[in-house]
């Protein structure tokens, strides 16, 4: 069957719903974003959407050898799969994850592992952990520039605080970390200026820093919407997630962007109420993104006029609009919010650019531990 630009060879061979990862769209997200990057060694990608060690592999092919991840389970799959260096971007507050992370340093030395802080408790757990373990930690400062979710504001505070890093036993000041997520602008003009803003902001407290005699040997910024003008920026990493597998929310806010939908759900009409003008697809709240309005969660490639209506555990009811469906028909769900999509999934299918499914990606940090 065939959607447009997506091929499938024999869709009654997978049991829907099902994740299908299609490779041609996969390689070219990756290549577009070295590309906008200036490069692989400007990128910091996000395991978070993908989950995946198979997926890390072909980024690392790629020439990208630096991650962040959200979990440990993430962080010990980064590592297994030999990467340069990763980092923790969520602040560690329980004394047994702070050892589980010094533990993971110890298992795998050849990669470098930082994680952030924003308040004294973080550091002190993390300089517990690193003297019952005996190694060094490397701390970055987790900086709120305006998501107001995690973080400290770049100010005087933030100086102290990177202060009582480099003081504390066990650990080592290693930069700083900022995550823009509320910058989510799809005027370009605006894009740009608010990335300026934010760099303003962060190269501002970086050289502060250096003013007082720490090394400020990291700077990882960002996330899909700006990573382009901060890869560009000399001593800056960039940290995108999403741009591996795209979804439908971002190419609505991000039309500028050259990404396509590489991770896409299989599903089928199971019921049809033709008096009601509704259509019953396997397309329940446990197989694709619950995070967004009803409305929102998907779109359909090569049915733009399809409105969902109504979604349950299993199912999903639709309006077909100008479409004609039957019971058994075939569609290709894009996922509003896809990396809430993934983990419905214990894995995906990967499927060529003949639309045979020619190998399976497991979803290795799908679990939290």
């Amino acid at each position: 069957m065939i959607w447009g630009n997506y091929e499938l060879d024999d869709p009654d061979a997978i049991e829907t719903p099902a994740l299908l990862i299609f490779e041609d769209a996969l390689d070219h997200n990756i290549r577009k974003a070295v590309e906008l990057a200036g490069g692989a060694q400007n990128l910091m990608l996000h395991v978070k959407t993908h989950k995946s060690a198979d997926i890390l592999k072909r980024l690392m092919n790629a020439g990208i050898s630096s991650f962040k991840c959200a979990t440990l389970k993430e962080a010990e799959m980064t590592a297994q799969a030999g990467a340069a260096s990763l980092v923790l971007a969520y602040p560690i507050a329980q004394m047994k994850k702070a050892l589980r992370f010094a533990h993971l340093q110890h298992s795998f030395s050849q990669t470098k592992f930082f994680t952030v802080v924003s308040s004294s408790y973080h550091i002190n757990i993390l300089s517990k952990a690193a003297i019952e373990t005996g190694t060094t930690i490397s701390v970055m400062l987790d900086l709120d520039v305006g998501l107001h979710r995690t973080g400290i504001a770049p100010d005087d505070k933030a100086l102290d605080l990177a202060r009582l890093i480099s003081k504390s036993p066990g650990l080592e000041f290693a930069g700083l970390h900022a995550y823009d997520g509320q910058n989510d602008i799809t005027d370009l003009n605006e894009r740009e200026a608010a990335t300026q803003n934010m760099l303003q902001m962060v190269m501002g407290l970086k050289n502060k820093l250096i003013e007082n005699g720490l090394n400020v040997s990291s700077v990882v910024m960002g996330g899909t919407a700006c990573f382009p003008y901060y890869a560009k920026e000399p001593g800056v990493i960039a940290s995108p997630g999403t741009i591996v597998y795209w979804d439908a929310q971002y190419s609505k806010i991000f039309p500028d962007m050259p990404f396509r939908f590489a991770a896409v759900v299989l599903t089928q009409v199971v019921d049809s109420l033709p008096s009601l003008g509704l259509v019953t697809l396997d397309l329940g709240s446990k197989s694709i993104s619950a995070d967004k309005d009803i409305a929102k969660r998907a779109i359909f490639i090569g049915y733009p006029d399809i409105e969902i209506v109504r979604q349950n555990e299993e199912h999903t009811v639709i309006k077909p609009g100008s479409h004609s469906l039957s019971i058994g028909d075939y569609l290709l769900a894009v996922p509003a919010h896809v990396c809430t999509a993934v983990i419905h999934y214990p894995g995906a299918l990967l499927i060529n650019k003949h639309g045979q499914i020619c190998d399976t990606i497991e979803h290795t940090a799908r679990n939290r531990v």
